[in-house]
Order: structure tokens, then sequence, then C-alpha cells
């Protein structure tokens, strides 16, 4: 059973479990202990309310009531902890003092949940760290936290997540409190421009927004635009990390991503999997991952976990963090692998190049990510000023500086007027597109939802940098939109034809009477512009306008085609 809750990231009980299990708040460490083999196997952190589900995780398992957790310490079977090791230990027991100690740890069991104090929480951690080779001076730490708690028996005994992981706060830290970031985005693309490099200042300020609202960003465009340049430039700009990795066509699992063990038994740790631990090692850095040609392969095979690994990030101290890539027990040399999460200084981009010898993405991969296209414009740009030194930011950027305000729209703790008007257009946008997209199966979710609404959130603190080189506005709906919804349409169905007919005469200049080839024409006699004019979206409605031309040559209604 204790497999099974691991895959589903959930902690399962019978009924006499469930009036323990409402007294658990998200923040709440969970110590794992399984009665059958009388040992403690892990430390979780519940990340939300418990709840009922009838969904057998086990064949012939009954276990309705559910608590969703974010795994914090997984042991291999190896390095489980018995009984005999933490029983003498622990304060809990003082409760059943005229009984037999055996008879008092059995009476704590049979509760299936039992809150602990702060000295028992303590060492139980301290146990479970020290199995997994954590720092000495780490551990050092924990044991001094035991020692103060000890020193302080009428304190708030409660341990929870707060004892060592607090969440992420409302407010930033002090040291992040002081970053201009609109400044310092201002900053970053004057320094990629004094290089000689040719980009949109809004494609950087969208890059640079996608990845900080969902640390997965895709890059689309022809070849030699400068794809899996702009993040490495982007993070030269602003003292973080960068790693280019070539995805080969013969990716078809996770072995090449997060590893495999050979036939030795030896644990070989995939390209994700060991930049994942980089960035761990360097939280105060941040650091990109870059995936190049990553449609040479599928992505829903070699990269599955991982993306739905990013789906439970859940607040930690330092940012959003994943749980543990790996499901695998490992030997107990290599366990220290099985700890490897997405960490939240940890981005991920794939470059895509739009030919025909590459896969088509499956709608997993593109529901996960914003999907940046890169277009070469200004073919013509290509004299550097001489009088124009090179900049070097001397201002490196904190890791704070990447951290979402939220995950989801429920988690934003103060919103302003803006703030507010700002979602509010977006959930009005998103809702017109629904209706049109909704009925051939390509509805908006909820994380679609969220994420757009995000993204404009975090745009409206750098809203200067969303302009073209001729200091156009670029409207960070329009762009979202752009990037979120239109990458999901996909189809041969004339239903499909006609949706996408339908989203441009919304989003273009023209009314509901006008015939939607005759926009198209119009788009063309201009000279087919990236922006629409006098369109109420004018990306959105360019780039349908494209995918409506493409079609009539092939037959296809597709973002891709």
């Amino acid at each position: 059973m204790y497999p099974a809750a691991l895959r589903a990231g959930t902690l399962a009980l019978r009924q006499q479990g469930r009036s323990r299990l409402d007294q658990i708040r998200a923040g709440d460490t969970i110590f794992a202990y399984l009665s059958g083999s009388q040992v403690i196997a892990g430390q979780f952190e519940a990340v939300g309310a418990p709840f009922e589900d009838t969904t057998a995780l086990a064949p012939g398992r009954h276990l309705p009531h559910r608590l969703r957790v974010r795994p914090v310490a997984v042991l291999p079977s190896e390095l489980w902890i018995s009984k005999d090791s933490f029983v003498p230990t622990l304060r809990v027991l003082d409760d059943y003092t005229n009984l037999p100690p055996e008879t008092r740890f059995r009476r704590v069991v049979q509760q299936v949940i039992h809150p602990l104090d702060a000295v028992d929480g303590l060492v139980l951690e301290f146990l479970i760290q020290s199995r997994l080779g954590t720092d000495p001076e780490a551990l050092m730490e924990v044991v001094e936290a035991v020692r103060e708690a000890r020193r302080q028996p009428d304190a708030d005994l409660r341990f929870d997540a707060g004892t060592s992981r607090p969440p992420v706060a409302a407010e930033p830290p002090g040291e992040y409190a002081g970053f201009d970031r609109a400044l310092e985005l201002a900053r970053c693309i004057d320094a990629i421009e004094s290089r000689g490099f040719v980009y949109e200042p809004w494609q950087i300020a969208a890059y640079v927004t996608a990845m900080r609202t969902k640390p997965f960003v895709l890059l689309a465009g022809v070849t030699g635009v400068g794809k899996s340049r702009l993040p490495v430039l982007v993070e030269e700009a602003t003292g973080g990390a960068s790693t280019l990795i070539p995805v080969r066509p013969d990716w078809t699992d996770p072995a090449e991503t997060l590893g495999y063990t050979d036939l030795k038994g030896r644990f070989r740790p995939g390209a994700v999997l060991e930049a994942a631990r980089r960035a761990a090692e360097s939280l105060e850095q941040h650091h990109t991952l870059v995936l190049d040609e990553m449609n040479l392969a599928r992505p829903e095979h070699y990269l599955a976990e991982v993306l739905s690994r990013m789906e439970w990030r859940a607040p930690t101290a330092e940012g959003y963090e994943s749980p543990p890539l790996l499901t695998e027990t490992l030997a107990p040399q290599d366990a220290a692998w099985q700890a490897v999460r997405l960490a939240p200084s940890l981005g991920i981009v794939g470059t895509v190049n739009v030919d025909e010898s590459a896969h088509a993405f499956s709608r997993k991969v593109l529901d996960r990510a914003f999907v940046l296209e890169i277009e070469p414009r200004q073919l013509d740009a290509w004299v550097v000023d001489p009088m124009l030194e090179p900049i070097v930011s001397d201002v490196a950027w904190p890791a704070h500086a990447w951290t979402p305000r939220a995950l989801r729209l429920g988690e934003l703790v103060t919103l302003s007027a803006a703030d507010r008007s700002a979602i509010d257009a977006v959930l009005d946008a998103l809702a017109d597109m629904n209706a049109i997209l909704a009925p051939i199966g390509l509805g908006v979710g909820y994380r679609t939802r969220d994420e757009v609404a995000l993204f404009v959130l975090h745009a409206l603190e750098v809203s200067d940098a969303f302009v073209s080189r001729a200091e156009d506005s670029v409207d960070p709906l329009d762009l979202a939109m752009a990037m979120k919804v239109l990458p999901r349409i996909d189809g041969v169905r004339a239903s499909t034809r006609r949706a996408v007919e339908a989203l441009l005469i919304w989003a273009g200049p023209a009314d509901e009477e006008t015939h939607p080839m005759d926009v198209v024409e119009l788009w063309m006699d201009l000279g087919r512009p990236a922006a629409f004019p006098d369109a109420r979206f004018p990306r959105t409605a360019a780039r349908l306008a494209r995918i409506i031309e493409v079609a009539d040559e092939d037959g296809v209604t597709s973002f891709w085609a």
C-alpha cells in the first residue's frame, strides 16, 4: 500500500483515522510509520485539506479518507528506521505512563494518526536525515533545535512544517524587497542588445515573465533564430547559470533524463536529475536547463515524470519545490539521488524547430508550457553600433526574483484594484474563447486560466518592457493567449476550422458579419504582420490568420502546421 501512496502523492486511511485526519492542516509534517514492518519509512508534508475518494489506490483496499502530501524525505527500504531505534526516545509515550512501554506505543499506533510534540518531531527528522547522509552541519542544526525545544517545555509543542521548512511568505524577504524588477529587466534587455543579439524587447520580457509564472517554456521557430541562445543570454545578464543538452531521437523513456540502474546495480543519473541537483545545491542562483531541439523525440515519453512532478510543486522557504523526481527505490549508496526535486531555482526550456523532421507535441506537454515563438522579423538588423560598449550587469538577480506570486489564482494573498481589473479582463477573454473551443474538445481548463492570469499579473510589474523595437506597446494578455491557448489548436475536422474562423472574427478588427476569409486576405495584403492592426488582440488575430492560410494549403488546421 505504501508504494501506491508514494506514486499518488496521497496518504489514505480507513474509517478509524478520519477524526485525527481532520486535525491536520496544510504545512503539517507527517512521519510515515508502517505498522506491518514496524518502521519509519519517510517524512511528508500535508499540502491541503483532507478529502474523500473511494477510488482504490491498491487492488482490494478500501481507504476512502485521503490527504494530499508532498514527500520531504523518502527512505529506501534498506534505510527504514526500526521501531526499536526511536520508541525509547519518544515523549508522546508519556501520555500513557501507567502502561508498559510496548503497550504505550501500541496505543499510539492504534489511533492511526497521533500528534507529536516538537522534540519528538525533531528527533525523527534527525534520524531520517542521518540515514540519508545529510550534511553533518545541517544535522547539528537539528540537534540544536532539539536541545532548544527541551529547554522550553511549556512552549507550543505541536510539530509542523513550520519547525524546519516554513512555507513561502506572502511578502518577499528583506534582501529581495529592494530589488527593482522593472529596472533590472530593462538592464537585461540592454545587455543582450549591446552584445549584438537582436530580439524584440517584448520577447525577452515575455520569456522572463513566462519563466517566472511556470518554469517550463517552449521556444518555437525556424532554425537559427536564437531560440537556444535566448535563455543562455538571459542567465548571463542576470547572474544565473545555464546548461544546454541536445535531445536525441532515440530518447524513448526517462533513462536519459532521470537515470537508470545499470547491470551492476549502480544508478546512473540522467541529465535532468543532475541539473536539478545542481540547482538544489545553489538555491541563491537561478539555473536554466535548455533541452535543445526538444521535439526530435517525444517529450511525453522521456519527460513525463518531470512534467507530472512540476504540477505538484508546493511552497518552501526558498520558493516552490516539487516532490522527489524518482519513485523507485535505489541502493543505499545511491539514496541521495532519490531525494532530488525540481528546485525553486530551476527552470526548463525546450527549443522547438517547426519543420517536418520533428514530432508533434501532445496535449499533456502543451497544457503545461508557455509557447513563445521567435521570428526573424528584422533580418537587416546586423550592424552593431561601434560606440556602444557591451553592457555587463553588476546586479545578480536573487533567486526569489523568479518566484511567482502564486501557483493558482486562489492562492493569491493580496490584490490591488489594478490586479483585480487585470484578472477580470483575463477571465472575460478566456470565457469567450472557451465558448468557441469547448464544443470541439479544446476548452480552456483551470490550469490555463490560472497561468494566463498570473502571467498578466507578473507582466504588470514590468509593463514598460512589453514594447517592440519601434516602441509600440504589446498587450501581455494578447501574448498570453497566443502562448497558452493557440498552441493547442490542431485538427483536420471542419469543426476545428470553423472554430478558428470564429476566433479570428472575435479577436480581429472585423465585426461578426465579416467573412473570415476577408479578414485573412486583409492580413495578407498588409504583408502578413505579426500584429494585426486595429484588432482587439493583434498578435492572437495575426496568428489565427496564419493558421487559416496554411489550412487552405494543406488541409490541416493547426498551430504547428
